[in-house]
Parts: C-alpha cells; structure tokens; sequence
C-alpha cells in the first residue's frame, strides 16, 4: 500500500493528538531533518506497508520504504524526568525498510511517558551505489539528528550532557555505529548509546548478510566490511553503551551483542550487557514478560550515568 510523503507525515501528528487527549504526553512534533526539496522537483513517494502480525500497543506494525525526506518524530514528556534524558531512535529493518511503529512510535510513546524526551528517526535507506566509500545515507541521517536534538536541548528541557541514541536490530547497528562515528566537536556525538538485538558483525559466523548487503552492496571490499563491522571498531573514549538480546534469538545471534561488548570493555569503556531467556528477534518493548525486562533495567542504567 502506498502512501505519499504528506500523507505519511500526518500520521504521527494524528497519534499526537490521540496521546493529548489522554494526557500521555505533552506534545509530539515531525521536524524534516534535511531541507525540502526543491520546488521544482517531483513530490517524492514514500511506500507504506500495513503489516498485522505483530503489531503495537495500537494495532499497527507499519514499515516505510523509498524515504526521501528523513525526519524526527519528537515525543515530548508532559513532565521531565531521568535528569533530562533524550533519546534519539533508530527502527530497524534489515535496511530495507524501517519499522516505525513497534521499534519507532510505540518506543517513543513509552519513555516519553516516563519523562524522557524521545526523538523518533525516519531515516533514509542505504544507498551504497549513490555513497560509494563515504558515509551511508542512513548514518548521515542518524548523525544530523543527534546533532539536532543537542541544538534543540535547551528549548526541549533536555540535559545537553545526556542525549544518547537507541536502537532494534539494524537500527540498532545504526545506532551502535553513531556511538563510534560521532563527532563531540559538532554535536554528533551521543552520551550513550542503547542496543536492542543489535545487528553488528558484518563478517564471521554471526555476520547478518541482509544488512550487510543493504548498507554495504552486493561485493564490498575488506575494508569496507571492517569498517561497518561494530566490534572490530571499539576504542577508548567511546559513550557507554546498553544492550539487550535474547539468548533464543535466531534472525541476529546474542554474539553480536556480546562480542561488542567484550571489545568496548578491554578498551576500557562501560558496556552493560543483559541477555534474556526469551523473546526470539525484534521483540521491542517486550514480546513477553522476560523479553520486556529490559526496560526497567535500562532506566536503571540510564539514571546510574554520571
């Protein structure tokens, strides 16, 4: 099912208004993270996909391709708490599409309500003829909304020494990736960074080949892979970094998770691994009471921070 990019930007401020009327935050806003397209230039068409097999909090499961204009769906808490925490939140999907509602909206929704100003990314797929060697498409997007966030933190009530960046699977590649290519000198940098079933060894016996190929092409070279491959990029000085995998997840092995943070920690850099008994892959929020574990335990996490 298609829908254009105007139709599609409708739908988180309708959610808004519904999450007004019930007082679960105090706003919630859609701010383009790259200029508009030229006025000459064709509407762009966003594809909208309804899935109904695991659906949210409100009965969605939509998934977005053909991104053109990547945005931040910013969930504002009615009142601040965890010290003015902000969260920017990276859905996954392979990079193949991004699943904004179960790793994008309902995860918004819920820190919000927990005091914590939660920026949603609707960012543009990898595009790897188009960046060749340079930065992907997706982590460009990833960056500038750190950045944005850390620009708009007095204005949002938001501490500027606590803006991290969370996210599932391949979002959560993305943002394990923006916690190394972050820059403190302009912004991109984040505090510290959340990890949901991350995907992160582009090669090995855990390698998840569908992002791989997304991100990098059908034939990237050996240093290519190196270099999108999270584990073999710890160092010193890094943000702390929070994950959580089930030990039964089949699409992305717990090793992902577990080889990074086995290399953030001889770097000597804090990272909290949890793993959880169950909850196979992509489980969000929580797929059952194990799996949603991670929740409490991250705040937990995130309220030790300096």
């Amino acid at each position: 099912m298609r829908r254009s990019t105007s139709i599609s930007r409708l739908l988180p401020w309708a959610l808004g208004l519904f999450a007004l009327s019930r007082g679960l935050a105090q706003s919630v806003e859609e701010l383009p993270l790259r200029p508009p397209l030229p006025t000459n230039t064709p509407p762009a068409t966003e594809e909208v996909v309804y899935r109904f097999n695991q659906v949210d909090d409100r009965g969605f499961d939509r998934v977005i391709q053909k991104i053109a204009v990547p945005t931040l769906t910013v969930y504002h808490p009615a009142k601040s708490a965890h010290r003015g925490a902000a969260i920017v939140m990276c859905p996954g999907g392979g990079y193949s599409y991004v699943a904004i509602d179960r790793e994008g909206y309902a995860i918004g929704r819920y820190f919000s309500e927990r005091g914590i100003t939660v920026a949603v990314l609707k960012y543009r797929l990898p595009a790897p003829d188009v960046t060749k060697e340079g930065v992907p498409l997706s982590q460009q997007d990833a960056l500038a909304a750190v950045q944005l966030v850390r620009d708009r933190a007095k204005a949002w009530g938001v501490a500027p020494n606590r803006i991290g960046i969370m996210g599932g699977s391949a979002g959560g590649h993305l943002a394990g990736s923006v916690g190394i290519l972050g820059d403190s000198a302009n912004g991109s940098r984040p505090d510290f960074v959340a990890l949901l079933y991350p995907v992160v060894c582009l090669d090995g016996p855990y390698v998840h080949k569908g992002s791989r190929t997304k991100l990098l092409g059908a034939s990237p070279s050996p240093e290519r892979v190196l270099e999108f491959s999270l584990e073999k990029r710890a160092r010193a000085g890094l943000p702390p970094y929070f994950f959580v995998h089930a030990a039964d997840d089949k699409g992305v092995p717990p090793q992902n998770s577990e080889l990074f943070a086995a290399a953030l920690k001889e770097k000597g850099v804090p990272a909290d691994v949890m793993i959880v008994a169950t909850g196979g892959h992509g489980f969000g929020l929580g797929r059952d009471a194990e799996s949603g574990r991670w929740k409490d335990a991250f705040l937990a996490w995130l309220d030790r921070l300096p």
